[in-house]
Parts: C-alpha cells; sequence; structure tokens
C-alpha cells in the first residue's frame, strides 16, 4: 500500500506515472496513520510503500511496525511534521 510523506511527492506520481493518473491524494493525521491504518496493515499481511518515486513508482516496502518506529523517531526531531498522504 504506497504512502507519500509529503502532497508534492504524490502529486508529482499522479502527474507523471499512467498506472496512476486520474488518482486523488488524500491525507491522514499520523494519529489515524498510527491508530489505525498500520495495525490494519499489518493485520492484513501487507507492507507500506514508502515515498514511491520515479516514471515507475518504485522504492521501499516496509512492515507497518518499522514504519512506526521510523516515524516515531522522527516525530522526537522538532522540524518533523505529522501527515502521510495515500493516492486513493
Amino acid at each position: 500500500m504506497p504512502f507519500w510523506s509529503s502532497l508534492s511527492r504524490v502529486e508529482r506520481i499522479i502527474a507523471t506515472v499512467t498506472a496512476y493518473a486520474g488518482f486523488q491524494p488524500f491525507e491522514i493525521s499520523w494519529d489515524l496513520f498510527r491508530d489505525k491504518w498500520l495495525p490494519g496493515l499489518e493485520r492484513d499481511g501487507l507492507l507500506v510503500g514508502v515515498n514511491w518515486s520515479g516514471p515507475r513508482a518504485l522504492g521501499y516496502d516496509l512492515a507497518p511496525k518499522d514504519v512506526r518506529a521510523r516515524i516515531e523517531h522522527e516525530l522526537s526531531n522538532p522540524n518533523a511534521t505529522g501527515n502521510a498522504s495515500q493516492v486513493t
């Protein structure tokens, strides 16, 4: 399941990757992502596609628990943001 850390990243994929043409980004708060999405993805045995990029929207796929740990680490930095974006 792909997620992006910023609106500009997901908009670039929508604009340049044919498979995502016509999709709309949907912003998810960190609280919702942490409390609902990540547990649901883990329960369903799915990985999190993180900031896929390039002409074929490729990138890293991580276990939900690893994404949570990395984001929580980043949020401990006062310059971090608390939103994730998904294409729907």
